[in-house]
């Protein structure tokens, strides 16, 4: 419910959940001097709501209004009790209503940032957000992603000394000491995104990295458990492991499944290693040898060439059936299979050899 009350103007408060907390000093001396041509009257009410102490208000809407009635009641053209119409509202909403008004006028970008984080931390689902204010939800995620960057780094930014692409840069870590860190550490001169993101990614394995890749991606090192920190404003990389302990046994575990197989064909020692071993190059490599199929296998095979050869014919003319594809690929498996016996590694080189 609104109830239009008024207020004396000393018994106003900035409200914490005003979402507008950065003003320019000229535009609140051009609002007074406005408000002063109007013969001191206000076009639009203020809206609060009840304040801590008995009699005060905090304002929801309506801070540079408080600001410019304020620098008149201070050079003593207003009294400093001056009545000023406002809309009572309840507290519950006043992060919403705030936020909705300064959509609409000139607001800093890292107060709004904080305005949606705000809203976050009262409960507001992200779709709620992003529905209400006729936006995304990516830019939604974006903005809160902005919010968690150390207040340091958002006051630099208020102050005009670091750029928006800078900013959001810092996305890509939730460690405050660690971004003012790496801001403070790079030079003037090297303070580029692509700097400040490897400064603050460089414990992190990208998704594009040969061992992430070797896993089967990102997707697999999820399903393991695995936690991801995506960058919202980087859209080439796909995300970064967090968890390098993880990966590294989703690799060995990989790795040691392959060294099962080559086991299984008698060598004396296999190994499995995520990195060339040194002295490889020294070691003796052996080869397989040629070795002649059985009769009954030598026929076997060339029925199964001439099945492959018919049933490609078949394909590439259009004469085909639904099923040739599949039989094509069967019959290339017992090819492949039969071959696999023309070669073989002698009995010295298993037992003297390895992996």
């Amino acid at each position: 419910m609104t109830e239009t009350i008024t207020v004396p103007l000393n018994k106003l408060d900035v409200d914490p959940k005003n979402v507008r907390k950065t003003y320019s000093a000229e535009g609140i001396k051009e609002l007074a001097a406005t408000i002063r041509a109007d013969g001191y009257r206000l076009l639009q009410n203020l809206i609060v709501r009840k304040g801590d102490k008995k009699g005060r208000y905090f304002v929801t809407a309506g801070g540079r209004r408080r600001a410019a009635l304020l620098l008149l009641a201070e050079a003593g053209e207003i009294e400093k009790d001056f009545p000023v119409e406002c809309k009572q509202r309840e507290a519950e909403d006043a992060t919403a209503i705030s936020l909705t008004e300064n959509l609409h006028e000139a607001m800093h970008p890292a107060d709004q940032f904080e305005a949606f984080n705000a809203l976050a931390q009262e409960g507001k689902a992200i779709a709620d957000i992003a529905a209400r204010f006729g936006t995304t939800e990516t830019i939604v995620r974006k903005r809160l992603a902005l919010a968690r960057v150390s207040p340091v780094l958002l006051q630099t930014f208020r102050d005009e000394d670091m750029s928006f692409a800078q900013l959001s840069a810092f996305t890509v870590s939730d460690d405050h000491q660690r971004q003012v860190e790496v801001w403070s550490a790079l030079p003037s001169w090297n303070r580029d995104v692509f700097s400040i993101r490897r400064a603050l990614t460089e414990e992190l394995v990208a998704a594009t990295d040969k061992r992430v890749q070797f896993i089967g991606g990102l997707a697999a090192y999820e399903a393991a458990g695995g936690a991801v920190k995506r960058d919202l404003f980087d859209e080439r990389n796909a995300g970064y492991v967090t968890d390098t302990v993880l990966l590294e046994k989703l690799v060995a575990e990989k790795l040691e499944a392959a060294a099962g197989t080559v086991r299984a064909e008698g060598w004396k020692w296999v190994e499995s290693r995520t990195s060339m071993p040194e002295g490889l190059h020294s070691m003796e490599r052996h080869y397989p040898e040629d070795v002649s199929l059985s009769e009954e296998d030598q026929t076997v095979l060339e029925a199964a060439q001439a099945e492959y050869d018919e049933l490609a014919e078949l394909i590439e003319s259009g004469a085909a059936d639904d099923q040739a594809e599949a039989k094509l690929e069967e019959v290339e498996k017992r090819i492949d299979a039969l071959t696999a016996r023309t070669e073989a590694y002698s009995p010295e080189a298993l037992a003297n050899g390895g992996a």
